[in-house]
């Protein structure tokens, strides 16, 4: 049985090569409400973002999409992995079970607090390879789940 999980934001380098490419920037004029995907915190007040299109698929899978996502304008470094944090916590989430090929197995709506032991439970799955979380509403990709151990 799963019972812990590795949350995987969108890496330092990619997010760096979003960056560059960043033509839309917004500032933080409310806390929450801008979303980081790469230190997976909600910007405060007064910071500037970029707004940018990110597809965390690596496959051809016909699940493939790119999503809208902000990122902090200057890079912030790693996000904290061990823990689940407020970002999710305090959102409505579809989570999205994918197999090694890149094709989706379950899905399920839910309130960020039950994000820890949803994804324990899809993992739990020995055909589950990981999990893509995004924020319910918007739609827009948040971060990748998988098992301690992975890599």
């Amino acid at each position: 049985m799963v019972t812990s999980v590795l949350l995987m934001p969108i890496d330092s380098d990619e997010a760096n090569r979003l960056r560059a490419g960043a033509t839309v920037f917004d500032v933080a004029d409310t806390s929450p409400g801008y979303p980081c995907r790469q230190c997976l915190k909600d910007a405060e007040v007064g910071d500037v973002l970029a707004l940018v299109s990110y597809d965390p698929f690596a496959l051809g899978s016909p699940y493939r999409s790119a999503s809208p996502i902000y990122l902090h304008k200057d890079d912030c470094g790693q996000a904290d992995v061990s823990t689940i944090q407020g970002q999710q916590l305090r959102r409505k989430l579809s989570v999205r079970a994918f197999d090694a090929n890149e094709m989706m197995l379950e899905s399920e709506v839910i309130d960020g607090v039950d994000l820890g032991a949803t994804a324990a439970r899809l993992l739990d799955s020995y055909e589950v390879a990981f999990l893509h979380v995004h924020n319910a509403s918007p739609g827009c990709w948040a971060l990748r789940i998988e098992r301690p151990g992975k890599n």
